[in-house]
């Protein structure tokens, strides 16, 4: 329950919690190096010293938690701890206001590093934003720099040829502009020539249009860029080590909720309408199509599973026609890739078993004829089968010297593992004696006993 709650908020970028949650976090890290670099400029006013020393205390303890929920979701916590990331937000928790120098440009350098990895989800959301309007963000900033620019000169070389005293330098002009431009007109500086004030008017209406036509291009392109994440037409080329699921159906929405658990980015691709995408990205479009698959990444994907999807008009022989022409695209286009596929007529399964096209393969309906015929024979079986899936779960880790078997069992016995495989020269034994050596480099497969609270 615990790790399920802090993947949700740290690591599930397309659940509503986490995007509340990193919007908030990233406000109050960016505010805290703000302050760090004004203080180190400028200074606070000493009244405003304890107001401050606590808001860093406040972002120092959501970088702890980040810190400390992070390190338990980690399979490996050794990996973890000595990561560059996971150093660089240990110095980013202690607070800035302190009295060693260096030590605090360190902790700004470490806030400014985290923001540009842990936030990149924004930064690339933007990106796609200002891409997608860069034509006419172009075009406005242009005009508005002409605008800026002839207005800015003429009203200096008015006020200051008329003997204005409140305009005696190129600033003063400048703030003029500016004020007048945004519509605020403080007052405190004002033109005394006709020409200037015709000029003020003028400046007054084209920076309101000039900032309205701005603000409403950066919505069109944030509405855009949801109705395209909404609708699937985001490509996804940048993703690396992800998961690519082909067709959607009710197999489908199982595989997303249990691999939603092991942390990587989920893509899948149908040509269904999919309104509300909960945990994972939506690409529209048809998985046969190879331009399709290189927009879900296929060739950076770690797994690609095609499901047997069913469709208007299709007979099964077709779906399996179609999803072994997926298969093979897949392979040609990422050969280490784990492919899966799921196969509805057996007679078509051999096919596949004989060209070696996937590395795993369900035919629809056998594995499930297969456990009913287990619990038929003995209410054993079922039971053993509903531990396996409801109440373990499956790890792998690679051995990293020779012992027995026996010798690793007892080393790993404490953190609650036994080992039921050895994957070796990508071949696996499963339940190997106790008496097997163990080589540098083996995989081990490890099952483990889920804690009282995650079990279904």
């Amino acid at each position: 329950m615990l790790k399920s709650l802090l993947y949700e908020i740290l690591e599930n970028d397309r659940s509503k919690v986490f995007v509340i949650y990193q919007s908030i976090s990233f406000s109050f890290l960016m505010l805290s190096i703000i302050f760090g670099l004004y203080d180190e400029i400028k200074g606070f006013h000493w009244k405003l010293h304890p107001i401050i020393m606590k808001f860093e205390l406040l972002v120092s303890g959501i970088i702890a938690f980040e810190y400390t929920g992070r390190f338990i979701l980690a399979k490996n916590k050794i990996e973890y701890i000595v990561n560059p990331l996971s150093i660089t937000d240990l110095i980013a928790i202690i607070p800035f206001f302190q009295p060693f120098r260096i030590l605090r440009f360190l902790v700004i350098g470490a806030r400014f590093l985290r923001i540009a990895y842990r936030y990149r989800h924004f930064a690339m959301g933007l990106t796609f934003i200002f891409r997608t309007v860069s034509f006419e963000f172009y075009f406005i900033f242009s005009f508005f720099l002409l605008f800026f620019v002839a207005s800015l000169l003429i009203m200096f070389s008015l006020e200051v040829g008329a003997g204005n005293p409140n305009i005696k330098t190129l600033f003063d002009a400048l703030y003029l502009v500016v004020i007048t431009m945004t519509t605020v007109g403080y007052g405190d500086l004002t033109p005394v020539t006709f020409e200037g004030k015709v000029l003020s008017m003028l400046i007054g209406a084209g920076g309101l249009f000039l900032f309205s036509v701005s603000v409403a291009t950066v919505s069109a392109g944030f509405f855009n860029y949801v109705q395209m994440l909404r609708m699937g037409m985001i490509s996804f080329k940048d993703m690396k080590n992800h998961t690519v699921i082909c067709g959607w159906n009710e197999t489908a929405q199982v595989i997303v909720e249990n691999l939603r658990k092991v942390g990587r980015e989920i893509v899948l691709i149908t040509q269904q309408e999919i309104p509300s995408p909960e945990g994972f990205y939506y690409k529209k479009g048809d998985f046969g199509r190879e331009e399709i698959l290189l927009d879900a990444g296929v060739d950076k994907a770690h797994m690609v599973i095609i499901l047997a999807e069913k469709l208007p008009g299709f007979t099964e022989d077709s779906i399996d026609a179609r999803t072994v022409l997926a298969g093979m695209q897949v392979r040609d286009i990422n050969r280490s890739a784990v492919l899966v596929l799921e196969i509805l007529l057996r007679e078509n399964a051999k096919l596949i078993k004989r060209r070696r096209i996937a590395d795993y393969m369900i035919i629809g309906g056998e594995m499930l004829g297969v456990v009913i015929s287990r619990f038929a024979q003995e209410k054993h079986y079922g039971e053993f089968l509903n531990y396996l899936v409801e109440r373990t779960e499956i790890e792998s880790l690679e051995w990293k010297e020779e012992t027995t078997l026996l010798e690793a069992e007892k080393r790993l016995e404490h953190k609650g593992y036994r080992i039921v495989g050895v994957v070796r020269d990508g071949r696996t034994s499963f339940f190997p004696r106790l008496s097997y050596q163990l080589r540098k480099g083996d995989k081990l497969l490890l099952i483990k006993d889920l804690p009282k609270e995650e079990k279904l």
